[in-house]
């Protein structure tokens, strides 16, 4: 599925974009600090963290509810962290953590586009 994902958001935005590592931060010591991002373009302005985890434990069985939402709370987090890049994006693939996410933080992270996949596969099909 993140194959698919990636190819969608793709077209969506228009651009190609590859996986890559991007420099995130610096450390005291002047040594960087990367961060593996599903999507970024050539230019590195653009950049995109794909968040399949689901937010409730029936969904996935075997895995426990905060651990889902730190993992994307962790992609927020080195999303704000890349000042250099002109967009990015967040993108969820559950719909009941896409909610979450944006009720209670979205607009504490306007630097950050947060995009539901349903509605970027609907929007490309249509």
């Amino acid at each position: 599925m993140d194959e698919q994902v990636r190819r969608d958001v793709q077209k969506y935005l228009g651009v190609a974009m590859e996986p890559a590592e991007v420099v995130v931060a610096k450390r005291e010591d002047g040594s960087e600090v990367t961060r593996h991002f599903d999507l970024v373009s050539a230019d590195v302005k653009i950049i995109a963290s794909i968040q399949t985890s689901c937010l409730h434990v029936k969904s996935r069985p075997g895995q426990k509810a905060y651990g889902s939402l730190y993992r994307v709370l962790g992609a927020i987090l080195y999303l704000h962290l890349c000042t250099q890049c002109a967009q990015r994006y967040l993108i969820l693939t559950d719909r009941e953590m896409y909610t979450e996410i944006t009720d209670e933080f979205g607009r504490a992270f306007q630097n950050i586009i947060i995009l539901y996949y349903d509605d970027i596969r609907k929007s490309i099909t249509n």
